[in-house]
């Protein structure tokens, strides 16, 4: 597979700014204190606006590129991974829902695959899960915040959001595989 359109844009360093803002903000996560928790929620905002001003400016910018489909949710995936494994260590984020994060990003991850190998283009990331991701990001906030009993209801909402997620890109994955017969 060949990397089309630019490699050095804007909006792909703010995508690879993402996966290096994880770092400092997972030092201040495992200090488990009020002011670290609060360093890293700063931090965490400054994240999410480079999440979307990298998607924004790329299609402002008419600099939409095969790395940045690649490495946006790579950032996505690292950031909320990494944090999601501190969480479920220091402020109760269940197991089982970084675990099904992770499911469903590897699911994704081998599917995106598949199509690539099959039609030598990288997929976009779809509405459906942009909004799953959103809602993991928020988890993650109120996780960091201790917010109760908002991060129990975030949970849930994610959890639906996620497994509706699944499902559109399981459809996709299958009208791809129809498309692939004709």
């Amino acid at each position: 597979m060949k990397i089309r359109g630019r490699i050095f844009t804007i909006s792909n360093f703010l995508s690879f700014s993402r996966i290096i803002i994880v770092w400092p903000i997972a030092y201040y996560l495992m200090q488990n204190t009020a002011k670290g928790n609060m360093t890293a929620f700063i931090l965490m905002l400054i994240g999410a606006c480079t999440d979307f001003m990298d998607g924004y400016l790329a299609r402002a910018l008419n600099q939409q590129s095969d790395l940045g489909r690649i490495i946006d949710p790579i950032a996505d995936k690292v950031s909320l991974g990494l944090l999601g494994i501190i969480l479920t260590q220091t402020s109760g984020l269940p197991v089982w829902f970084l675990i099904l994060i992770i499911a469903r990003d590897l699911a994704i991850l081998l599917l995106g695959l598949k199509m690539i190998a099959k039609q030598d283009s990288i997929p976009e990331s779809n509405w459906s899960g942009k909004i799953a991701v959103t809602g993991i990001a928020v988890v993650v906030i109120l996780y960091t915040l201790g917010l109760s009993p908002w991060r129990e209801a975030a949970l849930w909402i994610t959890v639906f959001l996620l497994l509706y997620s699944i499902v559109n890109y399981f459809r996709r994955y299958l009208a791809f595989l129809q498309a692939q017969k004709i």
